[in-house]
């Protein structure tokens, strides 16, 4: 038997094929456009958190109008070979649908280079009335502002808890799983604002035959509360010798001490967490923005 992956990893399976059934408030914007196709902007979603929707609505938008599409992974397929190649000919070719306009869908686009930014300015703007692009990316400050200027930006920035609730309340009935309200909450707090890592959390509990309680609900890793602990208390030595002598990741430490923070309204915390994020998503190593901000953190 082919392996599918949309029959086994639920993140597939349950990816939604139409934008009125996805998370988030941009939803009643895009269907708007949807309904002039010949008047589709390019555009440019981002988050600085992945896993938030940004691929699954540019799939749903071409799946909803059904037009030719070019997908690319931009991370991968870097070159500016691929600009003045792939997207130029696509670009340029007549659509087969009866003159609606194509797609090229550019995914992870922070990770192309300059120059290609640079190249797809002008077939942005020649090929306009035959396809529209969408550019999906994390880091937005990694896109040139010639190609920003040329696009509807959303920001995918943290989805409705109670609406991912409800979007996996359909999975766990589709999957005849037993859940409570307070075991989903939950199960969304710990995973927020990733939704991919919520349903990806879901299945674990699936196949570990459990049902969705705060019980069941895996609970952080444990060195994260007692490195917290040790926070409260200002022992910034004892952090930093767990974080350079363990595999812990220190975003995902970060992270921990964000939400606590968060909780707390303890604001500088807060600000320095966030800088931290900032500096880890725009390439610095994790490892040494935390280890460097402890001090701060303690203060």
């Amino acid at each position: 038997m082919t392996f599918k992956p949309e029959n086994v990893i639920w993140t597939e399976k349950y990816r939604p094929k139409k934008v009125s059934e996805m998370v988030g408030d941009f939803r009643i914007k895009i269907l708007k456009y949807l309904e002039k196709p010949e008047a589709i902007p390019h555009f440019l979603f981002y988050s600085k958190t992945p896993g938030t929707g940004k691929t699954t609505l540019a799939k749903a938008i071409i799946n909803e109008l059904d037009c030719d599409a070019l997908i690319i992974n931009s991370s991968d397929d870097r070159k500016i070979e691929t600009v003045r190649e792939k997207v130029k000919e696509f670009a340029r070719t007549q659509s087969s649908k009866g003159g609606l306009r194509r797609c090229i869908f550019l995914d992870e686009f922070d990770g192309m280079l300059s120059a290609s930014q640079n190249a797809l300015r002008n077939i942005m703007e020649t090929y306009s009335k035959n396809v529209f692009f969408i550019l999906t990316c994390n880091n937005i400050n990694k896109i040139i502002d010639p190609l920003k200027s040329r696009c509807v930006t959303l920001a995918f920035a943290y989805p409705d808890k109670q609406e991912t609730v409800n979007y996996l309340k359909i999975i766990c009935e589709s999957e005849h799983m037993l859940y409570d309200d307070e075991g989903l909450m939950e199960l969304v707090k710990k995973n927020y604002p990733s939704i991919r890592n919520c349903v990806l959390a879901l299945q674990d509990l699936y196949t570990e035959e459990k049902s969705v309680t705060i019980e069941n609900v895996k609970p952080s890793n444990p060195l994260f509360k007692t490195m917290w602990n040790m926070l409260i208390d200002k022992k910034w030595k004892e952090i930093k010798e767990v974080v350079m002598a363990t595999t812990v990741d220190p975003r995902e430490l970060n992270t921990f001490f964000w939400m606590n923070a968060l909780e707390d309204e303890n604001l500088k915390l807060i600000q320095v967490c966030c800088r931290n994020e900032k500096d880890i998503s725009q390439g610095a190593d994790p490892k040494v923005v935390f280890v460097t901000s402890i001090i701060e953190m303690c203060k």
